[in-house]
């Protein structure tokens, strides 16, 4: 059963129109140096670790579990890899999956359409990636996003990201456009 907590009238209706339509998943890989700080992800035990999760997580999303993956999902501190729960959600609805690289920084194992962007400084520098790549890639979303919403004209598109480090820079751009958002970003 799904539960509506907001907007009711609009949930109820959301359901109703999209009730039995297939969607297509879309997963954004990026990297940003701000989750290369130790202590500040969760999405792999090391900063090294770090460096390959997003890697890790697309490998593992079109996959599923193998034998000897090219890139293993790395080991946690606590808890368990949220692509675990993608993939059972991808397996069980035999979802499409497309991948966009919009910074690695290295080349995903498995096919990904690759967005031109590069992995991001830390939030820290104040210039975490130039505004030509901002727009540049902002630009790109929208194309893919008109595209693939085309694509499933009459299913649904679900945007999901792999960014580690990206929830403390959602975080630090939210604030530094002064939104109160402490307490309020969470992955």
């Amino acid at each position: 059963m799904i539960h509506i907590y907001t907007q009711l009238a609009q949930g109820h209706q959301w359901l109703q129109q999209y009730q039995g339509r297939q969607p297509i998943l879309a997963c954004i890989l990026g990297f940003t140096a701000t989750g290369l700080i130790p202590g500040i992800s969760a999405a792999g035990a090391t900063p090294e670790d770090r460096k390959y999760t997003a890697i890790a997580d697309a490998e593992f999303l079109v996959n599923g579990v193998k034998p000897q993956p090219q890139y293993p999902l790395p080991p946690l501190e606590a808890g368990a890899s949220p692509v675990l729960i993608s993939r059972a959600v991808v397996e069980a609805f035999n979802l499409p999956v497309y991948l966009f690289n919009a910074g690695l920084p290295h080349t995903p194992s498995v096919p990904a359409i690759d967005l031109g962007g590069a992995p991001a400084k830390c939030l820290s520098t104040g210039d975490a990636l130039p505004l030509a790549t901002v727009k540049f890639l902002f630009e790109q979303g929208l194309k893919w996003g008109q595209h693939l919403a085309d694509t499933t004209a009459e299913g649904y598109l679900i945007i999901s990201e792999c960014v580690v480090g990206g929830t403390t820079t959602a975080l630090g751009v939210l604030t530094g456009l002064g939104i109160a958002a402490s307490g309020k970003v969470n992955s």
